[in-house]
């Protein structure tokens, strides 16, 4: 398999008392016609209970493998004071697996996504 990122920033975040890696991408990512350059990812995706499969890299694969290329339309806001669209991915068949992802693209921009979620579905 192709190596798919390069780690650039590992910080965390008091504010969102979260670990955040953001990662430039080394394939050609194409969301919503938009040419994705970086991908931040956090831990919050993988630290609640049941979500041990997660990983940085099955996210990464995820992207690669079922989201590129795709047009999603976003999800209506559940909270009208929230200032982004959130893409919401529900079923998303990988290795045999169906996963939910969750993600947005970075404040002020259109060419990086900040993943929040991601989980096995049944």
């Amino acid at each position: 398999m192709p190596e798919l990122s390069k780690l650039i920033d590992k910080k965390f975040s008091k504010v969102d008392n979260e670990w955040q890696w953001t990662y430039s991408c080394l394939f050609k990512l194409i969301f919503n016609t938009k040419t994705i350059n970086e991908v931040t990812i956090t831990d919050h995706t993988w630290k609640k209970k049941g979500r041990e499969k997660i990983t940085k890299k099955l996210i990464l694969e995820l992207l690669a493998y079922r989201i590129n290329g795709e047009r999603l339309i976003p999800e209506p806001k559940k909270n009208p004071n929230w200032k982004r669209d959130h893409f919401v991915v529900k079923r998303l068949p990988y290795q045999n697996e169906k996963y939910k992802l969750v993600f947005w693209f970075k404040d002020n921009t259109d060419n990086h996504l900040w993943i929040k979620v991601c989980h096995l579905q049944d």
